[in-house]
């Protein structure tokens, strides 16, 4: 009964983006780290996109900048594997939560729990990443 009420709830959300359209999106955003498919990533995001990498650092405001960033890490050597832990959707909202494994040449390596927030706009693409990490994520 209980179970209904919630269900009920989340039936009433209003949803321009296909929920199976979303969970493909982030998929595809998270394996394209593998191979730093920066072009490929990049058509997953709107052009207005704003990033926070991690809330409370400075945002990135803009497709162009976010692609820099990306590439700086790119450039730096980085590589990431990503391992998608769970994913909530509401609407045109999700919340994911991913393990990230990453590496850097003369840094060590590192594996980080991620919990990030991304918002769609209606054509399906990523308009807002809120990444959420701390110290007691860092394994």
């Amino acid at each position: 009964m209980l179970k209904d009420v919630f269900l009920e709830t989340y039936a009433t959300i209003p949803a321009s983006v296909d929920r199976t359209r979303i969970k493909q999106t982030v998929a595809a955003y998270l394996a394209s780290y593998a191979d730093n498919d920066i072009t490929g990533r990049a058509a997953l995001f709107a052009d207005e996109v704003v990033a926070e990498e991690p809330v409370g650092t400075p945002p990135i405001e803009g497709l162009a900048a976010l692609k820099a960033f990306w590439q700086g890490s790119r450039d730096a050597g980085w590589s990431v594997a990503n391992r998608l832990k769970r994913i909530i959707v509401n609407g045109n909202e999700a919340c994911i939560v991913f393990e990230s494994d990453l590496a850097v040449p003369g840094q060590g390596a590192v594996s980080l729990e991620v919990f990030e927030t991304l918002a769609f706009d209606q054509e399906g693409r990523i308009l807002r990443l809120r990444a959420y990490n701390d110290e007691s994520c860092l394994r």
